[in-house]
């Protein structure tokens, strides 16, 4: 059975491990929900929304809409929003969109030529480094110092490092590492 179980972890950042111990259960059973292997019982229902904070409903049902997981501002940087900010806002799903889709909101005229203000980036499939296939386009950058950040991505001059382009006058960040990173898929007027 399809369930939004994965979606809605990833949506806060939440590793495996870390909502399994919330639930009171193992990794490897979670990932089984998730993948819908092992059956999202009414128990498991039950301590899936409590962990998670949100109805039951919302673990079953199909969603039209993504979680604007937090803005993008004056040099690319992306703020996240917290729980303790009322949670998270929630967006028009674009089609043929991975359940994994999340977005973050510009603010300002921080991504010229990629996006206006109050525009909508949408990325999902984050991995660890950069893919090969990625140099050059606009992605969602984790550093290991927990910076993130939408930029292009470029070979940095050090083996295993990055260039960090800003799409607007900002300096480039120059030979970084990079700890996680996931591809732009859509762009959207808000």
């Amino acid at each position: 059975m399809a369930n939004n179980l994965a979606r809605l972890r990833q949506d806060r950042g939440w590793s495996q491990d870390y909502l399994a111990g919330l639930m009171g259960t193992t990794r490897n059973q979670l990932a089984k929900l998730e993948g819908g292997s092992r059956r999202l019982s009414d128990v498991w229902i039950e301590r899936a929304a409590k962990a998670l904070g949100v109805d039951a409903g919302a673990l079953v049902t199909t969603l039209d809409e993504v979680t604007v997981v937090g803005d993008v501002g004056a040099g690319g940087r992306v703020i996240y929003h917290g729980e303790e900010q009322g949670g998270s806002d929630r967006a028009e799903r674009p089609p043929r969109s991975s359940s994994g889709l999340v977005a973050v909101r510009v603010q300002g005229d921080s991504m010229p030529g990629v996006a206006e203000d109050q525009w909508l980036i949408y990325y999902d499939e984050r991995v660890h480094g950069v893919p090969d296939e990625w140099l050059g386009k606009v992605c969602v950058v984790w550093l290991p110092d927990d910076r993130v950040f939408v930029k292009r991505i470029y070979r940095g001059r050090d083996p295993g490092t990055f260039d960090l382009v800003s799409t607007g006058s900002y300096d480039p960040m120059r030979d970084e590492e990079v700890a996680y990173s996931a591809i732009v898929r859509f762009t959207q007027q808000r």
